[in-house]
């Protein structure tokens, strides 16, 4: 009698046990939002797995090109490229997308409504303009100085307590005040974002051109540089693969 009571017992909690496990699992498999839907790859990845056509993106998936690779995304009215031997983590985010480029080049487009994208590159962000359509181009050229270029519309971008306007058809180096080292990978717009990784802060920079001292204190930290170069660099010039078929 005492042993069927304790086999009768021994299964009703494995039956609470799974019963509690199914909502957990669903929870678990559901907790990452679909975002957005891959378009374009060659030579990319999502996470450790092939990067197909059709392919669902995920928000908190890892993104990454080889060389000579190339992934477009589209999250509703938004579009992002990464360009060759580049990687980053993308998520949702109430106004659209946000994105965490850890190395490489992204491109962008904006739909001109209030869907927008942030890309956040060392502890550069950068804002483009809601309401136009926008698109542009980020990239890391080390971890201490960033490149912001807006081909189309404008973007706001921030580092530290300065901020700048980057305007239609120009280019700036930024330099960061902080590297980052990841111990876990967040959305930039986490309220804890700042406690899964360190700072490291970047060397004062150096004007290589003219050979002068490092840039003083309180001198600004955006720097115009050559669209031209731009371009040549990225093949940024001839990009339209990214603007929706109906875009003037």
């Amino acid at each position: 009698m005492r042993g069927n009571f304790i086999r009768f017992g021994g299964l009703t909690l494995l039956f609470f046990v799974l019963a509690c496990a199914v909502p957990l699992c669903t929870h678990a498999q559901s907790s990452a939002a679909a975002l957005g839907v891959v378009v374009k790859s060659t030579n990319a990845n999502i996470g450790n797995a092939g990067a197909s056509e059709g392919v669902t993106v995920y928000s908190g998936d890892y993104l990454t090109t080889g060389d000579g690779g190339d992934l477009l995304v589209r999250i509703g009215g938004l579009s992002l490229e990464l360009e060759p031997s580049s990687g980053a983590h993308v998520y949702a985010a109430p106004y659209g997308a946000v994105v965490e480029l850890n190395h490489g080049a992204v491109r962008y487009t904006t739909p001109g409504t209030q869907q927008n994208v942030i890309i956040v590159a060392s502890d550069v962000r950068v804002k483009p303009a809601v309401g136009m359509p926008d698109f542009g181009r980020v990239s890391i050229d080390d971890p201490c100085n960033i490149t912001v270029y807006s081909q189309r519309g404008t973007a706001d971008a921030k580092v530290g307590s300065e901020s700048h306007l980057v305007e239609e058809g120009k280019a700036y180096r930024v330099r960061a005040v902080n590297e980052i080292d990841y111990r876990q990978y967040v959305s930039p717009d986490d309220s804890d974002y700042h406690n899964h990784h360190q700072h490291h802060t970047c060397p004062a920079a150096f004007d290589l051109a003219k050979g002068k001292a490092p840039i003083a204190a309180g001198q600004s930290r955006f720097l115009l540089v050559s669209v031209a170069l731009i371009g040549a660099a990225s093949g940024f010039g001839v990009w339209r693969a990214v603007e929706s078929p109906d875009r003037p």
